[in-house]
């Protein structure tokens, strides 16, 4: 499995955000959706339960190795803005001609904060930092098959999203842009060799992130134009994004890696879900064409009263 997917590792008019459902992930009049290579700027109680990967991977002249991944993550408000989120997953990877490489990867952990909002221009600030676990997943053979780093890291990030309710042009407004930008600290640095040879588990330090590009349908409807489409057509949002990792620190064993992800959200009031094809930006990043789809629970609507608010409320 591709390490950017592993690590990549989840609109509403005026007239509907009184009601609840559209109440997470809004900045005025506009809702960003839960994206699946990159992570959204919004802090909410939600669960991603499961996200599906496949993505073939490149091998030394032979055929394509197959990488399919199950994610899982878990996220919880400790206040409004203020959070926490566990992930995980299990990797397959099909080798030909070698015995499949499975395991779980390694445990990654995280807090966020949602440091600004500005309705009027639809703009939403977070930041935030992400620590993985060495060692917390499957290691040796399978380990280093599966990518799982031997040593802990942590990642400084910044999230955004910006919808783009201020242009003139009617069709163009229900556009959004979210992003994503850290940059990965190793707890121990890579050494190697007068060849290049790793003498350490170390890792290279390295920068993180990624752009998605949204279009609410439901944004469209409320705020430009009501062309009298089905609800179910509201309630969808394609999008495009794109991922990207690369070392930034010397030595370092990993290429500069780019992932696309071209699909489609649809939003229910409890749940989301996305489809979307994964396109390699380069062979270092997979063989050929794949896909990732993701089920996705919003507890502040499934559960108002318990799970689905911040832990300062339950007292």
């Amino acid at each position: 499995m591709s390490r950017l997917l592993a690590l990549a590792g989840l609109t509403a008019g005026a007239a509907l955000l009184g009601h609840q459902a559209y109440a997470h992930g809004v900045a005025g009049a506009h809702m960003f959706v839960s994206t699946l290579i990159i992570d959204d700027p919004n802090v909410a109680d939600e669960a991603s339960l499961p996200t599906f990967s496949f993505l073939p991977q490149p091998t030394d002249g032979g055929p394509a190795a197959g990488g399919y991944g199950l994610e899982f993550e878990f996220d919880k408000r400790i206040t409004e803005r203020f959070g926490f989120s566990i992930s995980d997953g299990y990797q397959w990877l099909r080798q030909p001609g070698m015995k499949t490489a499975n395991g779980w990867e390694n445990l990654s952990a995280a807090l966020k904060y949602k440091a600004y909002v500005n309705a009027e221009h639809e703009f939403m600030l977070s930041v935030g930092v992400e620590r993985e676990f060495a060692r917390t997943g499957a290691t040796g053979a399978n380990g280093a098959a599966l990518d799982n780093d031997d040593s802990s890291s942590t990642t400084p990030q910044l999230f955004f999203g910006k919808g783009l309710g201020d242009l003139p042009i009617g069709w163009l407004r229900p556009l959004a842009i979210t992003g994503q930008f850290g940059y990965q600290v190793a707890d121990k640095k890579l050494k190697v060799d007068a060849d290049g040879e790793p003498t350490n588990n170390g890792i290279a330090n390295g920068w993180v992130g990624g752009l998605s590009l949204q279009y609410s349908i439901r944004y469209l409807q409320s705020q430009v134009k009501d062309y009298g489409l089905p609800e179910f057509v509201n309630r969808l949002t394609p999008l495009v994004e794109v991922a990207w990792s690369s070392p930034a620190s010397k030595p370092n064993d990993s290429a500069t890696q780019y992932l696309f992800g071209v699909g489609i959200n649809y939003t229910a009031d409890t749940y989301a879900f996305s489809v979307e094809a994964l396109i390699p930006g380069n062979k270092q990043t997979g063989s050929h064409v794949g896909v990732i789809a993701q089920f996705h629970l919003y507890f502040d609507d499934l559960l108002p009263n318990s799970l689905g608010k911040p832990i300062v409320e339950w007292w």
